[in-house]
């Protein structure tokens, strides 16, 4: 009945503790192929074993008291009787299986060894999903295509002679053309070297533009060149224009400048002065918030405290702390170190162990006999 309520719990949760013997641990896996069946494998969850978690969190034994409608004595009972029978078989046959779980062994060092056995997919995400067959696809030409291969690869012999005749025919074109270039050439340079030619004289579109240059040429008359004395009557005429045309000076009185500058003084006088009294409120204002108790402690601080329990999780550990809070008592919860995955709660913490021995007794008569010293 234990195994069954074990194995319930690996669904739901990432760490199941059996106390007084070790902890089982989750771990997700991710999808995979494999390539020797040609398989895809859905996500699923790996179990591992660990014999340092002992630590009764209580998970196990309220699940196995709420569902069998028993107390938390008798499930305790029944998990102690589970373990008494999982070491009398390790230490008799040093083989013990759990259903669907795993199988327990002692090795050469005689520590606790776990040996995971695949069976249900304990994520719940994947549950039920089966290991799907992937085989290879053979990639198979179309006959239609494999008939067109054939014949171009046997009339390649055929026209494997034709790249030639034409690199021949295309190098006779190149070589005709650069011929005839250079003959032009040496024309034109014999042609200039004549006193009575000329190369520019040769070119058509010259004399064209020559002709057409001319005819937009204005004619220059008599009627188009102004006297001088019609310019300078022309200058002195925009000269008084111009000068009648300007801006006019203004006077400016220089009692109202000086009263209008004081104005501007005294306004930014009286902005300073409430920008001062402004700054000096804010820094009075965040001089009286008040300072925020931290109630979770993470890494080593070297005090006593008077833990209450273990949890797996942090919320868990949380709502703990809270239920603890609300009658009065400095509760925190201490985040789990290296080599330990547990979020303890405690009740209260002092600056050395007998401090907190001392205390033990006071704490006890609230908390029950559970409760045990730890030195962070």
């Amino acid at each position: 009945m234990v195994e069954k309520h074990i194995k319930n719990l690996l669904y739901n949760h990432d760490c199941v503790i059996i106390p007084d013997f070790g902890g089982l641990i989750t771990r997700y896996v991710p999808a995979r192929i494999n390539p020797v069946k040609n398989t895809l494998v859905p996500p699923s969850k790996k179990i591992a074993f660990n014999e340092k978690l002992v630590l009764n969190d209580g998970l196990l034994i309220s699940t196995i008291a709420y569902a069998n409608g028993i107390s938390k004595e008798e499930a305790k009972q029944l998990v102690t009787a589970f373990v008494h029978k999982a070491r009398t078989h390790l230490n008799g046959e040093n083989r013990f299986e759990m259903t669907d779980v795993g199988v327990f062994r002692y090795n050469a060092e005689h520590k606790l060894v776990f040996e995971y056995t695949e069976g249900d997919n304990l994520l719940e995400g994947s549950f039920g999903l089966p290991e799907i067959v992937a085989r290879p696809i053979r990639h198979e030409e179309p006959a239609v295509l494999r008939t067109l291969m054939k014949e171009r690869q046997a009339a390649e012999p055929a026209t494997s002679k034709k790249p030639i005749r034409s690199r021949l025919k295309r190098a006779y074109h190149v070589a005709s053309g650069l011929a005839l270039t250079g003959l032009v050439g040496a024309a034109l340079y014999m042609l200039s070297l004549q006193t009575d030619y000329n190369i520019s004289s040769l070119n058509p579109f010259s004399l064209l533009g020559t002709e057409r240059q001319m005819e937009q040429a204005p004619e220059l008359t008599a009627h188009n060149i102004a006297p001088q004395e019609e310019v300078a009557s022309i200058d002195a005429a925009s000269l008084n224009s111009s000068a009648e045309n300007e801006s006019p000076v203004y006077d400016v009185d220089a009692d109202a400048w000086a009263a209008s500058s004081s104005n501007t003084n005294a306004e930014g006088v009286q902005y300073t002065a409430e920008e001062n009294v402004t700054s000096n409120v804010e820094e009075e204002t965040s001089a009286v918030q008040p300072e925020v108790v931290s109630t979770t402690v993470s890494g080593k601080d070297g005090r006593f405290y008077i833990i209450t329990g273990g949890y797996a999780r942090m919320h868990n550990a949380e709502y703990s702390r809270q239920e603890i809070a609300e009658f009065g008592h400095e509760a925190k919860v201490l985040e789990p170190g290296k080599g330990n995955r547990l979020f303890k709660v405690s009740v209260a913490d002092f600056d050395t162990a007998e401090e907190a021995q001392a205390a033990m007794n006071t704490y006890r008569k609230s908390f029950g006999e559970q409760i045990w010293v730890f030195n962070n």
